[in-house]
């Protein structure tokens, strides 16, 4: 058999075949695990685990010091049978991971609680993003004559802390996607 000169239309079938293929097994995901909510001090507090699992790309872009911000949501609302849920309460929380290459360490910020910690591997890390604890969501006042109330917790990527020619990929390829689905539980057991 006799090996010919490839035409540009067959390099470009043969690119995107291998672009495609070689791509499989190495997105990101993220999903909110579970959610516990109580109340101390007349407030409610949450605790949530996530699971995290960074693609080989956000991976490559931490190890070349571009930091991977992230974006927690929750929820209390009111549901409604014939509008849109009463929202109640509400906040965010941003996490930071970032690796300095310098002193070889992973560092994860919590802006939110103003905590900063360091790992020496991506894997300690990366647990410490994915436990959310003590997070005051708010009073519980507003809540208390309520018959039923949803909680609603997601993560997101904050794709505007990104470099500018990384927020496109970021958008649109597997590879980034670290954005759950909102995680929604009832929170009939919050009752004091």
């Amino acid at each position: 058999m006799r090996w010919g000169r490839v035409s540009r239309p067959g390099w470009l079938l043969l690119m995107l075949v291998i672009g495609l293929g070689g791509s499989a097994g190495l997105h990101a995901d993220a999903r909110v695990i579970d959610v516990h909510a109580e109340v101390r001090e007349e407030s409610v507090f949450l605790d949530a685990n996530l699971e995290l699992s960074l693609g080989s790309e956000v991976i490559e872009a931490l190890r070349n010091s571009i930091a991977v911000n992230l974006i927690v949501e929750a929820e209390i609302a009111e549901p409604r049978e014939w509008l849109w849920d009463r929202r109640l309460l509400s906040d965010r929380r941003r996490l930071r991971l970032e690796y300095h290459a310098l002193s070889r360490t992973w560092v994860v910020t919590d802006y939110h609680a103003r905590e900063t910690h360091t790992f020496s591997e991506l894997v300690g890390a990366v647990e410490s993003l994915s436990r959310v604890r003590a997070w005051r969501l708010g009073p519980w006042a507003p809540l208390a004559d309520k018959p039923r109330l949803l909680g609603k917790l997601r993560v997101t990527l904050d794709v505007n802390k990104l470099p500018l020619p990384l927020r496109v990929p970021a958008l649109f390829k597997d590879a980034w996607d670290l954005d759950s689905d909102w995680f929604l539980w009832g929170l009939s057991e919050v009752r004091r």
